[in-house]
């Protein structure tokens, strides 16, 4: 998983967490919360990608990001937390070669009243096409955030993976 994307969910998680009690009572309304921002990216990012088509080394580019995260408290005082990021750009190769890309990731946090332990689902794609070659991958995990000294991947389990989406997902 990428630092910016971990610690993105981390800020939104601490945050979550730290909200006034006005937010975490049980309400029958959400908080939205909608950001823009752009995101440069290098594949590989440090570790190998098995899914770079041929003859290509890297692949750069930047993602214009919409992330729009909603949190709601159900009358139990569990805090729901919805976050919904998609992602689209151009990125060029090491051979010049110019790509479109889509990316988009639905996280889901249910936080208990007393904080811990959390259920978390995630759902994340990348889908890169140029001229002949394409990379298409993607995970959904769902799991367990135990306390807050837990890291990325948590207690997960890996419910689908298509490619190399752990090492070559670069946002």
């Amino acid at each position: 998983m990428k630092f910016w994307r971990m610690a993105i969910l981390a800020v939104l998680v601490t945050a979550l967490v730290a909200l006034p009690a006005s937010v975490v009572t049980p309400s029958v309304s959400a908080q939205v919360i909608q950001e823009r921002f752009s995101v440069p990216f290098t594949i590989p990012f440090g570790v190998p990608c098995a899914d770079l088509p041929p003859g290509v080394t890297s692949i750069s580019g930047t993602a214009e990001f919409f992330l729009r995260t909603t949190i709601m408290t159900d009358s139990s005082g569990v805090t729901h937390l919805n976050i919904n990021g998609t992602a689209f750009g151009t990125a060029t190769d090491n051979n010049g070669v110019v790509y479109s890309f889509n990316y988009a990731n639905h996280f889901t946090v249910d936080v208990p009243p007393g904080d811990f332990p959390q259920q978390i689902r995630m759902t994340d794609h990348f889908n890169l096409n140029g001229k002949g070659n394409n990379m298409h991958i993607g995970f959904v995990i769902a799991g367990t955030i135990e306390d807050a000294s837990d890291v990325f991947p948590w207690h997960t389990d890996t419910i689908n993976l298509r490619g190399d989406a752990f090492n070559c997902d670069p946002i």
